[in-house]
């Protein structure tokens, strides 16, 4: 927990040191989804360390080439892409948890988790529209752990949507002075 909320901290303020605890966070999560026979919130971790990767190296490339990567708008080109991906992964992964997992809410889960894995794309390319997609993501799953009486859970993920709106407050207040610079 603390890793996350402390990941989620330094990606708000552009800092890459949030990547390895992301890496950190998630890496936890694997190990409890498995120690829980909880195969689907373990592969859902498991992508969350490859976007994560994705995004420490493409932060890192652009520092370690004097580039800065910039807090961006998602650009029209990615939207219908995005979309589909969400429309597509959320009937997708929601009717193979509906067959083989067991699972109460298949596809509100899989569009929060479809959400999620936006988001953390579009968190490693510092698109602004992150913080949208994870306020998204972590207001599903809080609704579904508020009905399941897991209240540490709850606390965890009404501070990553407290963490999201900031995010989205200070992302689009640095977009705006960089392009009036």
């Amino acid at each position: 927990m603390v890793a996350g909320i402390a990941g989620v901290w330094l990606s708000i303020k552009e800092k890459i040191g949030a990547w390895p605890l992301f890496i950190t966070c998630y890496g936890c999560y694997v190990y409890i989804s498995y120690a829980f026979g909880l195969p689907a919130l373990m592969g859902m971790n498991l992508v969350f360390i490859g976007l994560s990767v994705y995004g420490w190296a493409k932060w890192s490339r652009q520092a370690g080439s004097g580039e800065t990567l910039h807090v961006s708008r998602t650009s029209r080109a990615h939207w219908p892409l995005v979309a589909a991906f969400i429309g597509l992964g959320t009937f997708g992964s929601g009717w193979l948890i509906a067959k083989y997992g067991g699972a109460n809410q298949p596809y509100i889960d899989a569009f929060a988790t479809c959400c999620g894995f936006t988001a953390q794309w579009m968190l490693g390319r510092k698109h602004i529209e992150t913080w949208l997609f994870w306020i998204i993501s972590d207001a599903i799953y809080l609704l579904i752990f508020a009905i399941g009486a897991s209240w540490p859970t709850v606390i965890l993920f009404g501070t990553f949507i407290i963490l999201a709106v900031k995010g989205w407050i200070d992302w689009g207040g640095i977009y705006k002075s960089e392009r009036h610079e």
